[in-house]
């Protein structure tokens, strides 16, 4: 499995803005910070080259042509909820930026941005994001080992979540004790977990990704 404290750290920016100086001005800003960037000029050209179901950080302007920006908004926090999205609205413009709050934004700035306050929201942003992607990894392997494991394996792991000992998973199995201790063992193992309690919340992470119920089948 990927060692997640090996991977590298991603400080991609998107930014959807239709005036190619701001574009510019903002690629310039982010690139001193030693952050990449890609631009956009529409919502539409954004969506047509990106997935929405990983959180990404994007800078995102609130007046745009066609699709508008709090339509964007909408569209990436409905795919991937840890996205983090900054607004982009003109100075005074607190319609949108109440509209984006509301549409569950990052934050918001105004223009003409202060440079120094925007690269600071940029890096929580980045921050979030970066968290967001890390714990879909970690899910996405705790699945693939939880696939390893064999239907009793399963049926131990969900007693082990019931909190109970080698003794009781034995007697409601109706297996010996020294067999319980083995298919508690393996289970451990092949789930990777350090100990019994990051074994328990790697197993209610799956049981909440799947609708909030733990299927041992």
């Amino acid at each position: 499995m990927t060692d997640l404290l090996k991977m590298p750290r991603e400080r991609l920016v998107h930014i959807v803005d239709d005036e190619a100086e701001v574009l510019d001005a903002l690629t310039l800003l982010l690139s001193t910070a030693g952050i990449e960037s890609r631009s956009y000029g529409s919502a539409e050209e954004y969506l047509a080259l990106n997935q929405l179901n990983e959180p990404a950080c994007v800078l995102l302007d609130g007046q745009l042509p066609g699709m508008s920006g709090i339509e964007l908004l909408k569209h990436i926090v409905a795919a991937a909820s840890d996205s983090a999205v900054i607004m982009i609205t003109a100075h005074g413009d607190v319609p949108t930026a109440v509209l984006a709050m509301r549409a569950r934004a990052f934050h918001f700035v105004q223009k003409p941005f202060d440079p120094e306050t925007l690269l600071a929201t940029v890096e929580e942003a980045l921050s979030r994001a970066e968290e967001a992607r890390d714990a879909l990894q970690e899910l996405s392997e705790s699945r693939a080992r939880f696939a390893l494991l064999t239907l009793r394996e399963r049926e131990v792991l969900a007693l082990i979540l019931e909190g109970l000992p080698a003794k009781l998973i034995a007697y409601r199995l109706h297996i010996s004790s020294r067999t319980a201790e083995h298919h508690r063992a393996a289970v451990i193992q092949k789930m990777q977990a350090r100990n019994i309690s990051h074994l328990v919340k790697m197993a209610l992470s799956l049981g909440t990704s799947n609708g909030g119920e733990f299927n041992t089948r």
